[in-house]
């Protein structure tokens, strides 16, 4: 594992890469886990509003975001689209610092992080380019390593929010993840350059691809989405699970997210070296069949260290959706890198929005530990549509021709 480590680090700009997504994962770790509060407490709203913002915010950079991918592929220029992206990021996050009213902050955050949105999408779509430009085959293990300095970034940037919010209140942490976005922009604006030959690549490679008219592709997005909706179900109601059901407190919801949150990291760099030797639809059935044996276990504890030992099992599934599905994603579309990563963000968004959504609806009617039946049930659809042969339209035409 060490001699792949230093192989990328010997790649241009990939240690570049590797800084910006754990600047991008401090940055939206430091203020996440503290804007439910910031909202009902300091603006008055309810947790539901708050619901919504984050709904229309989320949504908002879905179709930019897919049609910004399509030009970038097309030869726009990757290195100004992410130091705009990440600018327009800063730009977003000073709002909260500046604005105090619901509304005007909703339309304010809306148009701005939209903007923003493109911004991941393309850092992995230039780290792919960055690998095809070196003549590397690895790029599974160039996407779990990325994959998993975000995670590093996402471990220390709440406990860095807490200090802040401690010292300088909301204000600092607002002015923090700013300056971030703000150094990420300027080490992509100092350190990276354009690479003609890639966007040479994409221009002649590049075809027009209607997502749902090639189940090649659509199938897998779908696979994705539905992974993801599972996932921030369990996400939204597993705290709750702790303290309503197993008569845990805060300290143990704590305690269980920092477990999964470090286990994820050298479950990647294991998926990575595994992508060597499984194809990534293999690795994905691994996770996903993981999955729901987590799911089934939560739906049995009935014990706080019960669920502390299903975090192994939760963390590889993590694990396995983050850095392997998006080389799922890229290895359909090799000549499309930031239409790929663009449909592996989007679909963690969809994800995000319906599973924050069903999760918050199946806990109201059945209850805590009943809503993971729901996780299940999806979990099981994404297997089925996994394990569908899919064809795209040129093989569909070869196979009709044949028969």
């Amino acid at each position: 594992m060490l001699k792949r480590t230093y192989a990328l680090l010997l790649i241009p700009t990939y240690p570049i890469f590797m800084l910006c997504m754990l600047l991008q994962g401090m940055a939206i770790s430091i203020s996440a886990p503290f804007l439910a509060v910031y909202f009902t407490e300091e603006l008055g709203v309810s947790a539901g509003t708050f619901g919504i913002f984050t709904a229309v915010t989320l949504i908002s950079g879905v179709a930019l975001s897919m049609l910004i991918a399509k030009h970038s592929d097309a030869g726009l220029n990757r290195r100004k689209l992410m130091v705009i992206c990440m600018t327009f990021n800063a730009i977003a996050f000073a709002g909260y610092i500046f604005i105090h009213d619901f509304y005007p902050l909703l339309i304010y955050m809306t148009v701005f992080t939209a903007v923003g949105a493109p911004a991941m999408p393309q850092l992995f779509a230039s780290s792919r380019e960055a690998v095809n430009a070196s003549a590397s085959a690895d790029h599974a293990f160039a996407n779990s390593t990325l994959r998993s300095m975000f995670s590093l970034g996402f471990i220390s940037g709440p406990l860095a929010g807490a200090v802040l919010l401690g010292h300088f209140g909301y204000q600092g942490v607002f002015l923090s993840t700013t300056i971030i976005f703000l150094i990420n922009a300027l080490l992509v604006y100092s350190f990276v350059r354009s690479s003609g030959a890639a966007r040479q690549i994409s221009k002649s490679a590049h075809k027009p691809v209607r997502l749902h008219r090639n189940p090649r592709v659509l199938v897998p997005f779908l696979v994705l989405t539905l992974l993801y909706a599972g996932h921030w179900a369990n996400n939204l109601n597993i705290s709750l699970f702790i303290v309503n059901t197993l008569g845990g407190n805060t300290q143990n919801v704590a305690s269980v997210a920092s477990i999964c949150a470090l286990l994820e990291i050298p479950f990647m760099f294991m998926l990575g070296l595994l992508s060597a030797k499984y194809s990534n639809k293999l690795l994905m059935g691994w996770g996903i069949a993981t999955g729901a044996v987590y799911y089934l276990f939560v739906l049995g504890a009935g014990e706080l260290w019960q669920l502390i030992a299903g975090q192994v099992l939760l963390a590889f599934f993590v694990a396995v959706i983050s850095a392997i599905g998006i080389s799922y994603i890229q290895d359909l579309l090799p000549d499309l890198p930031g239409y790929a990563s663009t449909l592996y963000t989007n679909a963690t968004t969809i994800g995000r929005l319906t599973g924050s959504l069903a999760g918050g609806a199946a806990a109201q009617w059945v209850g805590y530990r009943h809503s993971y039946w729901l996780c299940l049930i999806l979990i099981v659809c994404s297997l089925g549509l996994l394990l569908w042969p899919q064809r795209s339209p040129e093989e569909k035409i070869t196979h009709q021709m044949a028969s």
